[in-house]
């Protein structure tokens, strides 16, 4: 009786064995083919955005590297949430990404409820781009670097406003680190979206906002406004002649920026995920592909999977901070 219990438990055993070899056969054979169809990229912004023409760009080369086809599906609404939403309920086999913005991470602590949760809910791929800002001011404003703004802006406290593109927006909580990293009186006025906030800072109903450095590159280069600093650790090849926020206020973790990365829904294949990965890592090389996404006013950033969620955790507690300090709410 014992002999026969022993050896339905070696048959038991050894069938499942069998079957964990085929699942794993199964994967590795599914990651080997992969993409045997067109792989659909989530958007959460309108088409021709700035994000949404970087994100394209870099899809493009992505999919020539994959020998693949990427498409790109724009689904904007609720600053991300709702094509943040609409991922979670998708399948897990690479034939959907999300480019998954910063406020992945933010609009759990801004908005009352989101339907995911950001580390529960998707497999980290890889970065994608940095997008970094430039604080520009009106020309008529009468300064000239950074120290001279902030002379002034304490001498007339509550006098002048920095615009923002709306509430939440990481220019928007650019705004509000930089008053508190100085201590500024200001008003923080709110638009909804760049161009109307651009607008009106070229006419001079706001002073300075943190603008977009493809929106603000031109902008400078036709005398319209005046550039005085880059957010970021490094000067831009777009501006180089604009000193960082660091270096013209003599700061040293001054950065403010925002970015994107590849995800996928939870439970992605790990070899599917280490393809995509190192996909992407490959194109980090590209000097051509670099090219065209610093033209954009963006910087190329791909990075292993860990790294994604390494930002995520670093901008939780950043912006998070001011967003509780200040109870910020969408």
């Amino acid at each position: 009786m014992k002999k026969n219990l022993f050896s339905r438990a070696l048959l038991t055993l050894g069938a499942a064995m069998l079957g964990l070899a085929g699942v794993t056969a199964t994967a590795t054979a599914a990651a080997s083919n992969y993409p045997a169809e067109p792989i659909k990229l989530i958007m959460p912004y309108p088409a021709g955005g700035m994000s949404d023409v970087s994100a394209r760009t870099i899809a493009e080369a992505l999919s020539k590297k994959l020998n693949g086809n990427i498409i790109v599906e724009n689904r904007p609404g609720a600053a991300s949430t709702v094509a943040s939403n609409w991922m979670v309920h998708q399948k897990a086999d690479g034939y959907t990404l999300y480019a998954a913005p910063v406020s992945l991470v933010l609009n759990p602590i801004l908005q009352p409820e989101v339907g995911y949760k950001p580390y529960e809910d998707f497999t980290p791929i890889s970065m994608l781009l940095y997008s970094p800002f430039v604080l520009q001011v009106n020309k008529d404003l009468g300064v000239s670097n950074v120290k001279e703004l902030i002379d002034l802006i304490k001498a007339r406290p509550g006098k002048f406003a920095i615009g923002t593109s709306g509430v939440g927006s990481i220019n928007h909580l650019a705004a509000e680190y930089f008053i508190n990293e100085f201590g500024l009186d200001m008003i923080v006025a709110h638009y909804k979206g760049g161009s109307p906030a651009a607008k009106d800072l070229v006419g001079g109903q706001i002073q300075m906002m943190f603008s977009a450095a493809n929106e603000a590159a031109p902008m400078m280069a036709a005398g319209r406004t005046k550039g005085l600093a880059v957010t970021t650790s490094e000067r831009l090849a777009m501006l180089p002649d604009v000193p960082t926020m660091n270096e013209a206020a003599g700061l040293k973790d001054f950065e403010a920026v925002f970015w994107m990365a590849l995800v996928a829904p939870k439970n992605l294949p790990a070899d599917i995920q280490s393809k995509l990965s190192l996909a992407l890592q490959e194109l980090g090389n590209d000097p051509q592909l670099r090219q065209k996404t610093d033209a954009l006013g963006v910087r190329l950033h791909v990075s292993k999977p860990q790294e994604v969620t390494d930002n995520l955790r670093h901008d939780e507690r950043k912006w998070g901070d001011i967003i509780k300090k200040l109870n910020i709410k969408l």
